[in-house]
């Protein structure tokens, strides 16, 4: 079934989760970033929402559970993953109807996602642990560059 709606897949770990506070409380205080529910919300009234993620299935669904985002997510649109890079034709070949957007705080990702579908819109979230541990990528620049989710809002809306 075709998409007709444009398709934002999020990262979980420092793009939505606050990952720094949780392993600041010893993996016991789940917290998202401050904007995040407003971005979600006001995307979720004329976009797909999904997840693209690496990690454990359970605990990274408990993080969206406990957060209170899981609501905005169909089950069908969460991909979680112990490899992106390996499912990543899959998972984007799923949205190839739609507008895609894929919204990450790594850019090896972003740049692997752009070289299989070079139509995808990456937007690269500059916070964490990976924004300035990340070497450049020679060729490579990420659609957009944010520093607070709030940003993208505007982005896929001129996009």
């Amino acid at each position: 079934m075709p998409y007709l709606k444009p398709v934002v897949l999020f990262d979980i770990d420092y793009t939505l989760f606050d990952t720094a506070f949780f392993k600041q409380s010893g993996l016991s205080v789940h917290k998202i970033y401050e904007e995040v529910m407003l971005v979600l919300e006001n995307l979720s009234s004329y976009a797909t929402l999904g997840i693209y993620s690496t990690g454990v299935h359970d605990f990274q669904k408990t993080k969206l559970e406990k957060t209170g985002m899981v609501k905005f997510f169909n089950e069908k649109d969460i991909h979680i993953f112990d490899d992106k890079d390996a499912n990543l034709t899959r998972v984007l070949g799923k949205y190839k109807n739609s507008k895609i957007f894929l919204v990450d705080d790594k850019l090896t990702i972003l740049y692997s996602a752009k070289n299989h579908m070079e139509k995808i819109y990456t937007i690269w979230v500059k916070r964490g642990p990976f924004a300035d541990a990340q070497q450049p990528i020679f060729g490579f620049t990420p659609d957009a560059e944010v520093l607070n989710l709030s940003e993208i809002v505007s982005i896929i809306n001129r996009n």
